[in-house]
């Protein structure tokens, strides 16, 4: 019976194949079944989709209506249906204002600075901006500095990722966000005196770290993060209670400051000094008030670039700000909201690009969640539409290129080939995007492994990879 079914598969192949057709496929390609079982995984933790874009011949379905985790291939949704809703010229404007007065070159009151939702707004944004206060003519302020927020809802990190909360990475959303609020500390290696060197750019007033760190007999460079222990008691002061393994060539450690209005008057205070501007108030969370005046408006990059370093790079704050820029557009005047921003996508993605209620459950765009659920024929299905729509150059370029650059760069699959997104959390790995066969045909495609040992190979997604591109 078994060769029977079998031959009966082979002819219907075989058939489509000489028809031109893309075959329906349900069963896994034996390099991605020898992947599955070499990683101790079983073939129900894979769900697969793949569709041919422009007539190629391979098309395969496994448990591809399969509720999982997308993890950052959550980013893909955010980003298209941001690119046609927002458009890809879409810009955050960062406003400065007061009250008080102007008078002999000093600005005698309140400075506010109200936050747009410029998720990329940067310490050299700041000193260009500050530099920019000093054209105007003023070189003190005497009052303080009030930073206003109420663009975004505010947002609490997430307890399902409490362990992590010291993580840039797990950073919320934050409409007057500066520098993603993180703290860099680059440790370069001096191994002929058995310890790194530990710097901070730029030095901030106000923040002391250690100069040197240990390296220990550690070879190799696993687990380095964690290897030196970070004490983060004072995050103004952190320490070392380990060390760096010997192993290790020059690496940056980043955390997250836990007080935004904090790490603000930091920077504001450093960069200030850099300037030539006297300030030597404080910084509060509040609201510009309607009588405040204006200085100027200042513009992030547009969307168009923000989608490219989203999606590259896998960033969740990008994403998180891209998915509450919905809202904000819609709903002018009313702090954006995620349940706003999931009703627009979610109403977009039925109306527009054809998928069901409940087939996609978006919760705050960047993919770090426990809520959000996806099919895989859905999202080869978005992908499709992606492919289609007019706003394609910008999304597809967004996508990590095998081989070549963000977070698929070490991921040697079809090099230079396979446009895709990537995804990584606790029991899930996924990955979608586009690839183009050998033969020149295009195909949609999406992945994710789930369960125990499933964030422990890359082998089972890389062998469809793979697969696709030299057999479509």
């Amino acid at each position: 019976m078994k060769k029977v079914l079998a031959a009966g598969l082979f002819s219907l192949l075989t058939y489509c194949f000489s028809m031109g057709m893309a075959c329906a496929q349900n069963f896994l390609p034996v390099t991605v079944k020898n992947a599955l079982t070499s990683s101790g995984l079983s073939f129900e933790q894979l769900s697969v989709s793949l569709i041919p874009l422009d007539g190629g011949k391979l098309n395969l379905s496994w448990r591809d209506h399969v509720k999982v985790q997308p993890a950052s291939t959550e980013k893909m949704i955010t980003t298209l249906a941001a690119l046609e809703l927002l458009g890809p010229d879409w810009r955050w404007k960062t406003s400065y204002s007061y009250t008080g007065t102007i008078e002999n070159k000093t600005l005698s009151g309140t400075l506010f600075i109200k936050g747009g939702g410029d998720p990329k707004y940067v310490s050299e944004t700041l000193w260009r901006d500050l530099s920019r206060l000093k054209s105007l003519g003023i070189d003190r302020i005497e009052g303080n500095v009030v930073i206003d927020r109420s663009y975004f809802e505010k947002e609490r990190q997430d307890p399902a990722f409490k362990d992590d909360w010291d993580r840039p990475y797990t950073a919320p959303a934050d409409a007057a966000l500066l520098n993603y609020r993180s703290i860099a500390m680059t440790i370069t290696p001096e191994k002929d005196r058995k310890q790194a060197t530990v710097t901070v750019v730029p030095q901030l007033i106000g923040l002391v770290t250690p100069s040197s760190v240990k390296m220990s007999r550690q070879k190799g460079c696993v687990r380095w993060r964690q290897a030196l222990e970070l004490d983060l008691d004072d995050p103004l002061e952190p320490e070392f209670d380990g060390a760096l393994p010997s192993g290790c060539d020059e690496k940056v450690l980043a955390y997250l400051a836990p007080d935004a209005n904090q790490y603000w008057e930091m920077f504001l205070r450093t960069v200030a000094s850099q300037v030539g501007l006297t300030w030597q108030g404080e910084v509060f969370e509040g609201i510009a008030p309607a009588e405040s005046k204006l200085l100027f408006d200042v513009w992030s990059e547009d969307l168009g670039t923000i989608v490219k370093l989203t999606n590259k790079f896998s960033n969740n704050v990008l994403a998180k700000h891209i998915l509450l820029s919905l809202a904000a557009k819609d709903s002018p005047g009313i702090p954006a909201s995620y349940a706003r921003a999931r009703a627009i996508v979610n109403q977009w993605l039925q109306q527009r690009v054809g998928i069901g209620a409940g087939e996609i459950l978006l919760d705050n765009g960047s993919g770090l969640s426990r809520q959000a659920r996806v099919t895989a024929r859905a999202m080869t299905r978005l992908i499709s539409y992606g492919w289609k729509s007019p706003r394609m150059p910008e999304w597809l370029a967004s996508f990590p290129i095998s081989a070549t650059d963000g977070t698929m760069s070490k991921r040697r699959v079809a090099p230079g080939y396979a446009y895709i997104k990537t995804g990584l959390m606790n029991t899930v790995k996924s990955a979608g995007g586009i690839i183009q066969a050998r033969s020149g045909k295009r195909y949609a495609i999406f992945a994710a492994v789930q369960g125990k040992k499933a964030t422990e190979t890359d082998a089972p997604i890389d062998r469809l990879i793979e697969w696709v591109y030299l057999q479509g």
